[in-house]
């Protein structure tokens, strides 16, 4: 080190730019959003698993044939995504206090209306390959979703869970 280069004891950049807090305490990282988005559909995509082997006429037990077991099979999915609902939108009321609240919501709101529709095309897809497939000439046999609105009920429900821990929070800061 050369002697005219001696560093400044007094110097008014402490902590060093590396150290010091975001002056934003709103934002969050690109990689929280992508990690809300992305844990999300991969959990839609474990849903449609499941959702094809747990469902009466799916893989492991039912008879496509029989009449009676095609609205278990939507109700199936719908207590899954039920299930997701809850548990994404009570982590996501749960961290309501953090920076970054906003991208965090719209992620997991997002990620989960996508995991809804990867969960059917992974649930149909797997039961277009491997089985059961249902009889040609009866309509409603084969492994489909008949009520589209159940694909709803995931994004919903996390939505409302944290609308509501955010009304409530409202609330009681305002008291």
């Amino acid at each position: 080190m050369r002697a005219s280069h001696q560093p400044d004891p007094g110097s008014s950049n402490y902590p060093p730019p590396v150290y010091a807090v975001a002056e934003d305490r709103r934002s969050v990282p690109p990689a929280g959003v992508v990690w809300w988005l992305g844990s999300t559909i991969l959990l839609g995509a474990l849903l449609g698993a499941l959702w094809w082997l747990l469902a009466p006429t799916g893989r492991l037990f039912g008879d496509p044939e029989v009449t009676t077991d095609w609205v278990l099979r939507d109700l199936t999915l719908a207590g899954l995504e039920l299930a997701a609902g809850i548990a994404v939108g009570t982590v996501v009321a749960l961290r309501l206090a953090l920076p970054g609240v906003v991208p965090r919501i719209g992620a997991a709101v997002g990620g989960s209306i996508l995991g809804s529709l990867l969960a059917l095309g992974v649930g149909e897809g797997l039961a277009y390959l491997f089985g059961p497939h249902g009889r040609e000439g009866v309509p409603g046999s084969s492994f489909v979703l008949q009520s589209l609105g159940t694909l709803a009920i995931w994004p919903g429900v996390a939505a409302v869970i944290i609308f509501a821990t955010a009304l409530v929070g409202l609330a009681r800061r305002r008291t």
